[in-house]
């Protein structure tokens, strides 16, 4: 821990746990590698995922969203303030190279909200990177491989680079069921309504989960729109899907939400379509940038170096 941070912030909280304290190690750490570099790439996602899961853990533990705030930015000016050679600093970075080593191996990851839960993986094998299942209609939302999803048996190449993955819902199809035109992504609308909406004690078809009134969100539309395999993958018979990919600025609004928040993906069916009815999921916001971060850490990473040598090497 950084002692003198934790001690600082907990004094003003009162009633800071051991969540607090990696909250804040975690928030200095960010700050301070913003300046000194103590990190590789990949260790900065761990540092990341590690962040936004810790931050996720405060809000659905009750912390106020301006208490948690008002820690971040005790933490990042007690980092910045620092030099790179500070030994607290430098003593967290090697807590965190260490802790890295030990998971870095790691092929997946769940990261658990209120209600739902994310499921991360870092193989080159799977079609998703990160995602959320609903459990009765099997509509995933996340991060998928589009060139996986198109062939997700096909040989997957550990020489060659990843694809990058894309923000996108699948709808499995089964057998007589239409395949829908769009999909709509609702999110709550900053603009509109500036607060997480968290909505009542049972939410929507007792779920728990609730978004807000239709004029306080914005309607988000998919940039394309795709048939695939739907999961599970199996070798023949595997049911169809249809998959709507969206842009990373969709993907952004939905990562600025709050993550004890939800969203709403309305699927469409075609004008044409006479049978069908309008269907509607609900997706937790949960710790999905922790699952994003996590999923982006690459399996092959050079040897590492110490922090005291990264902190010489920027002081040169």
């Amino acid at each position: 821990m950084l002692a003198a941070l934790a001690s600082l912030v907990m004094s003003a909280t009162a009633l800071a746990q051991e969540a607090d304290s990696a909250f804040l190690e975690r928030a200095a750490l960010r700050a301070a590698n913003t300046n000194c570099k103590f990190l590789d790439a990949s260790e900065a996602l761990a540092l990341d995922m590690g962040y936004w899961q810790a931050r996720g853990a405060l809000l659905r533990g009750n912390y106020e969203l301006s208490s948690v705030n008002a820690m971040q930015f005790e933490a990042e000016d007690y980092a910045i303030s620092k030099p790179c050679e500070d030994e607290a600093l430098l003593a967290a970075t090697e807590r965190l190279k260490n802790a890295f080593l030990a998971f870095s191996r790691t092929p997946f990851m769940e990261y658990s909200g209120m209600y739902r839960q994310w499921t991360a993986t870092r193989t080159l094998t799977d079609v998703w990177a990160a995602h959320q299942e609903d459990n009765v209609t099997g509509v995933r939302l996340g991060l998928i491989y589009p060139q996986r999803s198109s062939d997700p048996m096909g040989f997957a190449d550990p020489d060659k680079p990843r694809e990058q993955s894309v923000f996108a819902v699948l709808l499995p199809l089964p057998k007589g069921m239409t395949a829908p035109s769009t999909a709509h992504l609702i999110v709550r609308n900053p603009a509109k309504e500036p607060n997480p909406w968290l909505g009542g004690p049972f939410g929507w078809g007792g779920s728990g989960l609730s978004i807000p009134p239709l004029a306080l969100t914005n309607r988000i539309f998919p940039a394309k729109r795709q048939i695939v395999d739907a999961p599970p993958y199996g070798d023949g018979g595997a049911t169809p899907g249809v998959l709507f990919m969206f842009d990373e600025k969709a993907q952004g609004q939905f990562e600025a939400l709050d993550p004890r928040e939800a969203v709403r993906i309305d699927f469409i069916p075609s004008d044409r379509d006479k049978s069908s009815r309008p269907m509607s999921v609900l997706i937790e916001v949960g710790d999905f940038r922790a699952a994003a971060a996590f999923s982006k850490i690459p399996r092959n990473r050079p040897e590492p170096q110490t922090a005291k040598a990264e902190a010489a090497a920027v002081g040169h």
